[in-house]
Parts: structure tokens; C-alpha cells; sequence
């Protein structure tokens, strides 16, 4: 028999794969329960009733709760578990003017390389996020709306940039959804992407530029209203 066929031989592999898969699907919904909002920021985990809500057990929980608070989202409680961080309004602006100049920088160099599979897939989306709008689908809306920012910013061939707004992006997800709420700052996302892709098929490399650079401000913005309307924003924080 052939070692590679050999059940003892790939039980080992077998079982890491699983435990990967598994340490991935619980990160997953973790993070998304707090974009989401389901855990609201400043909020203690109870990771026995998480872990019996995502049906695993504590090990796998406590791993994803370890990775979530390297990444900023969650914060560690020495001896008493760990909660959802709470950003200040200077924190969360701070991140927003960071994640502007990674992603002028990104659109810049996108847009001077621009191909056409490239300009393709970047419509494709544009058009997801205008369909979504249109029926008023949020969650539809903010995630090809994600996609159009990560691909802008994979375009750029940069690693160091597109590590640094990777962990960003983490960061600065919590409750972003709700900006949308307003329909007019929902109004205003859809102009402001709907400029930068004509600047995008114009080829017009600075305007695109610094349009993306104000989307990014806005955003941040938005989202510091958001934070402090529900109440998840540390207190005495503003400009």
C-alpha cells in the first residue's frame, strides 16, 4: 500500500485541516458579531454563551478572541476576559485619515496601471454597490463596497500597503454598517463612488486620488456620528 493512502499517515494532516477550518469559521462569525453590532463596543464577552451560540467549544473561541484583540478589535481584560474595544472619536478619525492616504496612494498607482480586466472587475462591482442602493440593501451595498476598496487597494501591488490596511480595515469595521442608516449620507457614498469611478474610466490619476482621499474622510466621520449616537465612543473624545 502506498504510504500516501495510508490512514494513519493522514490523520494528522486531517486533523489540522479541520482545526484550521474551524479556528477560521469561529474568527469569521466572531468579527462579524462585531461589525455587526451584535456585540455592541465596550461590551464584556461571555465566551461560554458565544461559543454554545456558534456550537464550539471554548478552546477554539478563546484562540479567535486571542487573534480578534492582536487585531485591535477586541480588547484583553487581565483575569477577566476580554471585551469589544472602544475607540475614541481621535482614534477612529485618526484611523479614517490613515485609511484615506493608503487608498489615495492605492487608486493612484491602480489607476496609471489600469488594465482592462482590472477596469472590468472594478465596474462589476461599482454596479453591485448601485444595484444594492437601489434596492436598498445595505448588507449587499457595504459588501461589494469592501470589495471595491480591497481590490483598489490589490491593485497597487504593494504588500506593505495592502498589510497595513488589511489590519486597518479590521480595526476600523465595528458598526461601520450603520453609517448607512442616514439616507443621506447613503445618498452621498453612492455621488462620491460614483466620481471616483468616472475619474477611474477618465484615467484622471490625481482627481481620483484625492477623491478617494475625501470619500475615506467622510467615512470617518460618519462613523464617529454613528459611535456617539449609540453611545459606543468613549466619552470627552471630539475635535
Amino acid at each position: 500500500m502506498d504510504e500516501d493512502d495510508d490512514p494513519a499517515t493522514r490523520a494528522p494532516y486531517a486533523v489540522a485541516i479541520k482545526r484550521a477550518s474551524l479556528h477560521h469559521h469561529v474568527v469569521d462569525k466572531l468579527r462579524e458579531m462585531v461589525s455587526r453590532g451584535d456585540l455592541p463596543a465596550g461590551e464584556r464577552l461571555n465566551e461560554v454563551a458565544l461559543a454554545q451560540a456558534i456550537g464550539v467549544s471554548r478552546t477554539p473561541m478563546r484562540e479567535a478572541v486571542k487573534l480578534l484583540a492582536s487585531e485591535g478589535l477586541l480588547e484583553l481584560l487581565p483575569g477577566r476576559g476580554a471585551r469589544v474595544r472602544q475607540y475614541s472619536a481621535e482614534e477612529l478619525l485618526d484611523m479614517f485619515d490613515v485609511l484615506g492616504a493608503l487608498e489615495r496612494h492605492a487608486i493612484e498607482i491602480a489607476v496609471s496601471r489600469m488594465t482592462p480586466r482590472a477596469l472590468a472587475e472594478i465596474e462589476r462591482l461599482h454596479h453591485q454597490m448601485g444595484e444594492a442602493y437601489a434596492k436598498r440593501n445595505q448588507k449587499a451595498y457595504f459588501k461589494a463596497n469592501q470589495k471595491l476598496h480591497a481590490l483598489i487597494v490589490e491593485l497597487a501591488a504593494n504588500p506593505a500597503l495592502t498589510a497595513t490596511h488589511t489590519t486597518l480595515t479590521k480595526q476600523s469595521v465595528h458598526n461601520r454598517h450603520q453609517t448607512l442608516i442616514s439616507e443621506q449620507r447613503w445618498k452621498e457614498s453612492v455621488a462620491e463612488h460614483q466620481a471616483i469611478f468616472d475619474a477611474i474610466i477618465r484615467g484622471d490619476v490625481s482627481q481620483a486620488g484625492l477623491l478617494m482621499l475625501n470619500h475615506s474622510r467622510k467615512t470617518g466621520a460618519a462613523v464617529v456620528d454613528a459611535a456617539r449616537a449609540a453611545n459606543e465612543i468613549r466619552i470627552g473624545s471630539g475635535r
